[in-house]
């Protein structure tokens, strides 16, 4: 059986990728686990990864808390916020395929907007629950 965790964070990082709202707030598909060196905001970088057994007595199950870090190159906040709506509307209803699971549900739990140095940024968490085939 593959990582529950891991499998959900390809199928959302693939989600994002394919979003064209989410590319367009971007300016392209800048969506990395790890940002690669040099690499010019914007960007949205899969941060924290948290897995919890979610099992009951007759179903094996998973909960995810995924963390997702949103940078901008904009003193303002408006590009941060664009992006993390978009993000958000990328996930909304989206029937992710997880290699091995099955998504029970996907839902942003909150984000928030700061400034990070001269430019803003954004912190994004979904909880998601899979189930493996």
């Amino acid at each position: 059986m593959s990582s529950a965790g891991l499998a959900l964070q390809e199928a959302m990082r693939e989600a994002l990728i394919a979003d064209d709202a989410v590319k367009a707030a971007l300016g392209g598909a800048y969506v990395f686990d790890e940002v690669p060196r040099g690499a010019p905001p914007a960007y949205v970088e899969f941060t924290t990864l948290d897995t919890r057994d979610w099992s009951s007595s007759g179903e094996r199950g998973f909960e995810h808390f995924v963390s997702l870090a949103v940078r901008s190159n904009s003193r303002s906040r408006r590009q941060a916020q664009e992006i993390s709506a978009a993000v958000q509307a990328a996930f909304d209803g989206a029937a992710l395929a997880i290699r091995g699971h099955r998504l029970v549900n996907l839902s942003l739990v909150f984000w928030s907007v700061m400034k990070t140095g001269q430019s803003y940024g954004a912190s994004l968490r979904f909880r998601a629950a899979t189930e493996p085939f």
